[in-house]
């Protein structure tokens, strides 16, 4: 079959239409880039024959491969795991994904040593995500594990504890009617959460001093006592009525001694309340007497 003419594509001046002639019969045959175009020396009136088209278009799929793996790369940084899934949705052959890949390295375009030290760098910089956390994230992008632990090298556990502090600096401020040991819990989970060693986040509670005021501690044990009591003063009275508002305010984490605080406070408004009920009585049956 002979070249019956070649036009460049509308969109993408880089490739060029191939029209085949069989006989009398003139058809698109295929497309190519501009550089198979010159390898190939593609000229209209050219015979070729079906091995050399599949030639061409396997050359031709190659250089796509390559050019949208370089697109890829233009854009950010990438893992060759990351490369490789690229090209693997984009349906090419096995050969042209490999193929790219090895070019990609021989330039040192493709990198992951780097890449594991440049998203270490970020991440340090940029967010407040401890070594558990970015390790865990570097794996998802293809890293190997011993890329990952060279690279977080570099968020020595001095970095790491600087970081901790500057997150208990932004969060280390009780909720309502939150006990001291409550907010430990829920700040020391999320610095683990964050990805920080236990250990880190210890030392880093230690150094914040975040311990609330006792007289916000008194506060808080009251306003969630007087909750529980309403929920159960009807349900419960005397020594059972105490022991389940103690029970339920020392697994909210505040001190017993707090907490007995609430209690004697509660009895001394029920004892109050037993007296006028008292009081009453007795007004009332002196009233009645002629």
């Amino acid at each position: 079959m002979k070249i019956a003419k070649l036009t460049t594509q509308q969109k993408r001046s880089d490739r060029f239409n191939v029209f085949l002639k069989d006989g009398e019969k003139e058809e698109y045959a295929f497309s190519v880039d501009e550089q198979i175009l010159v390898e190939w020396q593609l000229q209209k009136g050219m015979t070729l024959s079906e091995n050399d088209i599949e030639a061409i278009k396997a050359a031709d799929q190659k250089r796509k491969c390559w050019n949208d793996a370089l697109h890829y790369l233009a854009s950010s940084m990438r893992t060759e795991y990351q490369v490789r899934q690229y090209l693997h949705q984009k349906e090419y052959e096995p050969e042209a994904v490999e193929k790219a890949i090895s070019r990609l390295k021989e330039y040192r375009f493709l990198q992951d040593e780097e890449f594991a030290m440049a998203f270490v760098r970020t991440k340090m910089n940029t967010s407040d995500k401890g070594p558990v956390v970015i390790k865990e994230q570097l794996y998802q992008k293809g890293v190997s594990e011993h890329l990952a632990d060279e690279a977080l090298l570099q968020f020595t556990p001095d970095m790491q504890l600087e970081a901790a502090d500057t997150f208990l600096e932004k969060k280390g401020k009780p909720k309502k009617n939150e006990s001291a040991s409550a907010m430990k819990i829920r700040l020391m989970n999320a610095l683990m959460r964050k990805g920080f060693f236990r250990e880190i986040a210890q030392e880093a509670w230690n150094r914040a001093d975040l311990e609330q005021p006792e007289e916000e501690q008194r506060e808080a044990v009251f306003q969630q006592g007087e909750k529980a009591l309403r929920k159960w003063k009807d349900k419960y009275d005397g020594y059972t009525l105490e022991m389940k508002l103690k029970e339920h305010l020392y697994r909210k984490g505040f001190p017993l001694s707090v907490i007995q605080e609430f209690l004697e406070d509660v009895r001394e408004r029920r004892q109050h309340d037993e007296e006028e009920v008292q009081s009453d009585d007795r007004t009332g049956i002196m009233g009645r007497n002629p």
